[in-house]
């Protein structure tokens, strides 16, 4: 379990460090945006290793969704339009798995 959301983070985490601006025009903030993505996955790793305890780790995976969310939002706006299909696609299937934990655990 611990292992299938290290992955999940480092493969959510890809696009973000692979995205390619779309629009000159809007090159500083969506530099400062995807910057900001990146520091919010990073954050949320280490906050899903720290919180592998069954009473905490709803809530970090309720977090990473929201991050994951967020970050889909940037891409979309973002990314090449040759990538951002794919980086939006891969955020929306890293969500459903997270959401199908939460179910599966029955957190709260």
């Amino acid at each position: 379990m611990r292992t299938l959301i290290l992955v999940s983070a480092l493969v959510v985490a890809g696009p973000a460090l692979a995205a390619t601006i779309a629009k000159p025009v809007e090159v500083s903030q969506c530099s400062r945006d995807l910057a900001s993505v990146d520091r919010s996955f990073a954050a949320a790793m280490i906050d899903l290793q720290r919180n592998g305890d069954p009473a905490k780790r709803c809530s970090a995976w309720r977090r990473h969704i929201d991050v994951m969310q967020k970050a889909s939002v940037v891409f979309s706006r973002c990314t090449a339009p040759d990538a951002r299909e794919g980086a939006v696609s891969q955020m929306k299937g890293s969500i459903a798995d997270f959401q199908a934990m939460i179910s599966q655990a029955q957190c709260p």
